[in-house]
């Protein structure tokens, strides 16, 4: 059992490694793009400021470096969120194979004690078949024993001789013939 809550310790970890690793780089990633929006921002402000200071600027000319600039940050949010995607689904794969492994190694270990188990038993089994068969065998011929003893007692004492008394013999009856003509 230690074993299965040292494999839910390191599945701990490497997940708590896994998320500070995803949120160091999404903090560096958004670092980046608060930094570059903060520039772009300024740049649109330096433009604004540039186009109202000068009114000879053209509208069309300002539209287009606005339209410019909208799609750079378009572009460029674009590439942020693809980047933050491409790292969370790296590091969710990672985990998702370290999490893969963890629980393969968890099912070897329950099936190890699964199997040691059924061993034990096994054994515990035979050992108390071997006790029982021995206490039956000594039983049977146990009652065995009594039943020979039993037998002979009773076939000495019903088996004595019967002496039949002569002198007291009935007399045989003689059948007296039968006579057809009388009814």
């Amino acid at each position: 059992m230690s074993e299965a809550l040292n494999l839910a310790e390191i599945f701990k970890a490497k997940s708590q490694q896994q998320a500070k690793i995803i949120e160091q780089e999404v903090e560096s990633v958004t670092t980046q793009l608060n930094s570059f929006m903060k520039a772009k921002l300024k740049e649109s402000e330096a433009i604004i400021k540039q186009g109202m200071q000068s009114l000879d600027t053209s509208n069309e000319q300002l539209l287009t470096t606005l339209a410019k600039h909208q799609t750079d940050m378009s572009t460029d949010l674009d590439t942020y969120m693809s980047n933050v995607q491409a790292h969370t689904v790296k590091h969710l794969n990672l985990f998702a194979k370290d999490l893969e492994k963890t629980i393969e190694a968890y099912t070897q270990y329950i099936a190890e004690l699964i199997e040691q188990r059924e061993d034990r038993i096994a054994e515990v089994i035979k050992s108390e078949m071997k006790k029982w068969l021995i206490a039956a065998s000594f039983g049977a011929l146990g009652m065995l024993i009594m039943g020979l003893i039993l037998g002979a007692l009773l076939v000495n004492k019903y088996s004595k001789p019967i002496y039949i008394n002569q002198e007291i013999q009935p007399q045989p009856q003689i059948q007296q013939p039968i006579d057809y003509g009388r009814r």
